[in-house]
């Protein structure tokens, strides 16, 4: 296996980063498909040498579980590197950026709300396609988990 130079740079990181064995690093959404072209994207700027922000991480036990960069983590992967830098966040950092997706998501849903008014048929699909998308990220969660126990 030939030692690829590191594509993570920990000056793009905001919190500290430890070097780990990859073996470690779980990523809740693994099972969950990932934007093929992007993955592929990142796998082939990693291969000319680019830098990337680590992926960030929570501690759980001895492991760590990918909070932000699935993608970027599925593109390094395929690399076969032993390692990989992350960016440990907090719980709290983890609380907040959940929080912020929730806030961008209830945007989504008022306009859920408001097009059940004025177009019933786009109110359909719109929250169908949420239910769906929420639907695969527990499926993914819960495959993850039953496979580490």
């Amino acid at each position: 296996m030939t030692q690829l130079a590191d594509p993570f740079n920990p000056a793009l990181a905001s919190s500290p980063t430890l070097v780990v064995a990859l073996t470690r690093v779980v990523d809740p959404l693994a099972n969950r498909p990932h934007d093929p072209g992007r993955v592929e994207a990142y796998r082939s700027a990693m291969l000319a040498g680019g830098a990337f922000p680590p992926i960030s991480v929570v501690t759980f036990g001895s492991r760590y579980l990918v909070a932000d960069g699935h993608k970027r983590l599925a593109a390094y992967v395929t690399l076969g590197q032993p390692e990989i830098r992350v960016e440990v966040w907090s719980w709290g950092r983890w609380l907040g950026d959940q929080a912020r997706q929730a806030k961008d998501n209830a945007g989504k849903n008022v306009r859920i709300l408001r097009l059940s008014v004025t177009d019933p048929p786009a109110a359909r699909r719109l929250l169908g396609s949420t239910l769906a998308h929420w639907r695969r990220v527990a499926e993914a969660l819960v495959s993850s988990l039953r496979a580490r126990s």
